[in-house]
C-alpha cells in the first residue's frame, strides 16, 4: 500500500503544472465561465472540497486537443512548388 509523505498544510505551492480556473483561463484566453462550461463537458479536473477545482495542465491540454483539435486525413501533403521565373 502506497502512502504518500506528510506534507505539512500550506507548505505546497502550484507549479507550473497545476492551475486552478482562471490559470488555465488565462493560459487559453477564454473566461472562467467558459472554463466551467468546458467542465460540464468533461474537462479533467481535481475536485478539492466542494469549491475549489484544480486542473493538470497536462491531462486538460491532451482532452483539449482531443475534443476541439484538427485531424489531417490521408496522407500529409507535400508543399506546391512554384516554377522560377
Amino acid at each position: 500500500m502506497y502512502l504518500a509523505p506528510y506534507i505539512p498544510s500550506g507548505t505546497t505551492k502550484l507549479t507550473g503544472d497545476i492551475n486552478d480556473k482562471r490559470g488555465f483561463a488565462a493560459r487559453w484566453g477564454f473566461s472562467v465561465r467558459h472554463i466551467d462550461s468546458l467542465i460540464r463537458l468533461g474537462l479533467p479536473v481535481l475536485r478539492i472540497g466542494s469549491r475549489r477545482v484544480r486542473i493538470i495542465v497536462a491531462e486538460a491540454d491532451g482532452w483539449m486537443r482531443a475534443r476541439f483539435g484538427t485531424q489531417q486525413r490521408g496522407p500529409a501533403r507535400t508543399p506546391v512548388k512554384l516554377p522560377a521565373k
